[in-house]
């Protein structure tokens, strides 16, 4: 019986021991895995809290931009801006913009090969009416170049550069068919990197596109735009007139860089060159990060519909073997049967930042 109890009271001796281990043990492990999913989630809410607080300010900041944008030449504002983390710089030339249009309604040219550097590029008649271009393309040095197609392709001109204008008409008669601009595209950039990846958002042409960690990028404000819809019976769904600006940032004479702070924005409209035209169609391409996000926004709002441009073999054996390997370009077009009035205004905005 001694022997009885006295194993009884080492079990009920070690019971307790085991039990307080097993809890704590227990405990630890529920701490742990509490840990482990809190301050991940802790730390991408604070990232995201960030983020969001710099783009409210940059969304205010693109407000004022848009208005200097529209008031014309001369106007001003002052825009206060703070950021808690991440760097705003001005990134020059960051993407590309071609516009192409088309001035007649009996001829559809199909081009390829228009880009920065190119000394090359193919055209042809979709409609089948011209059978030859004579393409002359203006630098912005002032000096012109002229050439005609020959098996619908164009070569040896001089590098395609950016603000370079291009004119087509038929080697027949003088009667422009349409043309083309280039712009390399500033961005004031804004961009933060944080434990849930890298937030960035860009401001140009008088809109901000936004890429959050894990997306792509997409519209946030959209590009300053102003149109004029057909008041005609039967063409309520056609434009009178149609304007897109096309912004440079110059920064010359500040910092170009930002880190966290509170800034005051001084911004200025330097004006620039305006073009207007009376044309049947408008494409536009769009090279760089955020090309599909406008290539969405215009599609959804503008009218502008997907359109891919290549040479087959059937076009031209010469065209399709110089291009070929570049593959299709997918840009967007937007056409009418009757003319309209497109407006591009190209503008400087001067930026200045100081310490608040």
């Amino acid at each position: 019986m001694q022997r009885q109890l006295s194993l009884t009271k080492s079990d009920e001796g070690v019971s307790p021991v085991i039990g307080t281990i097993l809890i704590l043990a227990i405990m630890l492990t529920v701490t742990g895995t509490m840990l482990a999913w809190g301050i991940p989630q802790i730390q991408q809410n604070e990232a995201y809290a960030i983020y969001t607080s710099a783009q409210n300010n940059l969304l205010n900041f693109d407000t004022d931009l848009d208005h200097v944008l529209a008031q014309g030449e001369g106007a001003s504002r002052t825009s206060t801006i703070s950021f808690s983390s991440g760097t705003f710089v001005q990134r020059e030339n960051l993407d590309e913009i071609r516009y192409y249009y088309t001035a007649v309604p009996w001829s559809s040219p199909k081009i390829v090969g228009v880009k920065m550097g190119s000394e090359s590029l193919a055209i042809k008649d979709d409609l089948d009416i011209v059978e030859e271009y004579r393409v002359t393309l203006i630098y912005p040095d002032g000096t012109q170049w002229t050439g005609d197609s020959l098996d619908s392709y164009i070569s040896d001109f001089p590098p395609l550069d950016y603000g370079v204008q291009g004119t087509y008409t038929s080697t027949k008669n003088t009667t422009q068919v349409g043309g083309f601009f280039i712009y390399g595209t500033d961005s004031l950039s804004y961009k933060y990197a944080s434990v849930s990846g890298v937030f960035k958002m860009r401001m140009l042409n008088g809109g901000v596109v936004s890429k959050e960690p894990g997306g792509q990028f997409y519209v946030s404000s959209q590009p300053l735009t102003r149109s004029v819809i057909n008041e005609e019976v039967g063409k309520e769904d056609t434009y009178d007139s149609l304007t897109f600006y096309q912004t440079d940032y110059n920064l010359s004479s500040s910092i170009k860089s930002l880190m966290a702070g509170n800034f005051n924005f001084d911004i200025r409209n330097q004006g620039g060159n305006d073009v207007s035209l009376n044309i049947y169609s408008l494409r536009i391409a769009f090279d760089g990060e955020s090309s599909s996000a406008f290539q969405r926004h215009y599609m959804a709002y503008n009218s502008f519909d997907a359109a891919d441009y290549q040479f087959e073999r059937s076009d031209s054996l010469v065209a399709h073997s110089a291009f070929q390997s570049e593959g299709i370009e997918q840009d967007i077009l937007y056409s009418q049967s009757t003319p309209f009035d497109f407006r591009l205004l190209e503008r400087t905005i001067h930026v200045k930042f100081s310490l608040r």
